[in-house]
């Protein structure tokens, strides 16, 4: 007795293919993340994205609340975080830090800031350096320089004038 109907061939239909495509493309989106911290220039490049972040913040707090902010920078602790003048009136000069989400971030191990430049020193005496934002989000020319000991490195510059915060692009070898 003949089979009729269409023959059966082997392989897998379309439905098939794309379900495994789903399925590798997330978990690859699930675990490469995990795996970029192995990597020390990664390292370096996602801290200096997240000091850029906290820059801008502290730079469109100022413009928005019209209280001065200030991106704090200990060196030695390789930690950085926001303070604001809370009081202006009452209190001058007077810097509380910001809570919850945008609070201290500390930097990992093999992260290093190699160096400040424009920076005032705090007068806590904890060797922390801030950059303050003024309420019309002004502040001085920057730069900070994150590295490591594999010589991986990431300048932040900070334009006073323009108030533009970037991560300056490496020179190319020459």
């Amino acid at each position: 007795m003949k089979r009729k109907g269409r023959p059966s061939r082997g392989g897998f239909t379309l439905f098939e293919l794309i379900i495994v495509m789903i399925v590798i493309f997330t978990l690859a989106a699930i675990v490469a993340p995990r795996f970029s911290d192995f990597f020390p220039s990664f390292q370096v490049r996602k801290s200096t994205e997240h000091l850029m972040a906290w820059a801008r913040k502290a730079r469109a707090d100022a413009a928005v609340t019209g209280l001065r902010q200030r991106l704090m920078v200990d060196a030695k602790a390789r930690k950085f975080w926001i303070e604001y003048e809370a009081r202006p009136v009452k209190e001058p000069g007077k810097f509380v830090p910001l809570s919850g989400a945008w609070g201290e971030e500390q930097m990992p191990d093999a992260v290093t800031v190699d160096s400040l430049e424009g920076l005032d020193a705090a007068a806590t005496g904890s060797g922390a350096q801030y950059l303050e934002f003024l309420p019309d989000g002004t502040t001085k020319d920057a730069t900070i320089v994150l590295g490591n000991d594999n010589g991986d490195s990431q300048t932040l510059k900070v334009e006073g004038a323009t108030s533009k915060i970037y991560i300056q692009p490496a020179e190319a070898p020459r």
